[in-house]
């Protein structure tokens, strides 16, 4: 049951604090208007008869004879008080050097105007003051009622019971079991639950992705290793005499080193990247530019592909010039392992609508329908990917991916299998914001 005298008295003490600060504001406004308009009036006057500006104020001077024997009349006689337009002409006279003007019947008219104003606004006045408390304590009213809620709560105390049980339920929680959750059966304790069950699930889907990223990393390290530990050992029983197996294991070691250099290199940028610590150069660019420069980079590592550039217009974009630039790099060197020899590889930058775009079109196997969702999954390489000779991790993408969408774009695929396929990185034209990881495949 709501206590109405709970917040009552402090709404008394808002409400007539604030009436009291209203009452002086009027009066106060009262005195200033009158004091105006009677300098108004008598700037006006010393105008209109010629007086000297330069007096002191000592010069200057309103005398009162008998105005408030005039004023204070009986109210049957005002109205004839008011008729005669000479009534309160002599009463006030203000004098100004040596002169003097008749101000009577402007003050008995400014007097007049003001006490009934002020009456008017005194009433209002009255009348607020009735309704004043009740309007406080209706804002002041959901106060009143946590209080209330407050009140109640302490006044029933807490099971310790419940406590108990949600102890014992914690500690049957099996953290081996994906499907385990908490289960209390207690509806005061129903939110709780259902907290901690979410925190559960994401707990585990956390742990599960964790533990396919090793296993495929492992996965992927393995080959690598093993090619290198055979070849070591062939150095060790042949290499000293056979200058054929010599050389052949070097060359062996050397490009296993280098694959297995790049695979680290790009788990730990995504290691960094899932963790927030790679971040973002931003900077004012033009990505055609930016094309031109992969373009010509291509065409001096490669001529075994011919590269072919789009790229007439700027196109202004605000992002890590260094991280786009790997992204594109990604984009051709696919495009290349993917492609006949003497193939056209195709680079365009361009304006479409409020996005900036930039392509890489090939003319190479393609992506079968089956894989085209998978593309940009960590450690994934098509069947057709795996037949060719074209040595990847299945990072490549993952890579490029991240560093779109961590600049607020988006992944655009068209590929036919047999013909070839365009990848087009679509940016907004905005500040680069954190992205969940997503892709627009078509």
């Amino acid at each position: 049951m709501k206590n109405p005298g709970s917040t009552g008295s402090i709404a008394r003490r808002i409400a007539w604090n604030q009436q009291w600060k209203k009452l002086v504001r009027i009066l106060w406004q009262t005195v200033m208007l009158f004091c105006l308009c009677m300098a108004v009036w008598c700037v006006g006057a010393e105008m209109g008869a010629r007086g000297d500006l330069g007096l002191r104020w000592s010069q200057r001077s309103i005398q009162f004879y008998d105005f408030l024997d005039k004023f204070l009349v009986f109210p049957s006689n005002i109205l004839v008080q008011l008729t005669g337009t000479d009534t309160f002409a002599g009463s006030v006279l203000y004098r100004i050097g040596d002169q003097s003007v008749e101000m009577g019947l402007f003050f008995f008219w400014l007097t007049f105007i003001l006490l009934n104003l002020t009456a008017l606004r005194l009433f209002w006045w009255v009348l607020s003051c009735l309704w004043a408390t009740r309007r406080i304590r209706k804002f002041l009213r959901p106060i009143d009622d946590i209080a209330q809620v407050t009140e109640s709560i302490s006044s029933h105390g807490f099971d310790e019971g419940k406590f108990h049980s949600l102890e014992e339920a914690i500690d049957h929680l099996n953290g081996a079991s994906p499907d385990e959750q908490l289960r209390i059966g207690d509806s005061d304790l129903a939110g709780l639950e259902t907290a901690v069950n979410n925190l559960i699930v994401r707990m585990h889907n956390g742990y599960r992705q964790q533990v396919r990223f090793v296993d495929d990393a492992s996965h992927e390290l393995r080959t690598p290793i093993a090619v290198i530990q055979g070849y070591a050992d062939m150095l060790a029983r042949w290499g000293s005499t056979d200058e054929k197996v010599l050389q052949e294991s070097i060359r062996a070691i050397q490009n296993e080193t280098a694959h297995m250099k790049t695979l680290v290199e790009q788990l730990l940028f995504l290691a960094r990247g899932d963790t927030g610590r790679q971040e973002l150069k931003l900077a004012d660019l033009d990505l055609a530019a930016l094309i031109q420069e992969v373009w010509e980079e291509s065409r001096m590592i490669d001529s075994l592909h011919e590269y072919a550039l789009e790229a007439a217009a700027p196109v202004p974009f605000r992002g890590d010039e260094a991280l786009l630039k790997q992204a594109v790099r990604i984009l051709v060197d696919n495009a290349c392992k993917y492609s006949p020899v003497y193939t056209r590889v195709t680079l365009r930058a361009y304006q479409e609508g409020d996005a900036a775009c930039m392509d890489v079109q090939d003319n190479g196997v393609g992506i079968s329908p089956e894989d085209a969702p998978k593309i940009f999954d960590r450690f994934f390489r098509s069947d057709t990917a795996r037949r060719t000779d074209a040595a990847g991790s299945g990072l490549g993408l993952s890579i490029a991916r991240w560093i779109v969408t961590r600049h607020g774009g988006r992944f655009q695929v068209r590929s036919y299998e047999g013909v070839g396929t365009r990848m087009t990185i679509v940016l907004p034209r905005r500040s680069p914001v954190p992205a969940e990881p997503g892709t627009d495949r078509r």
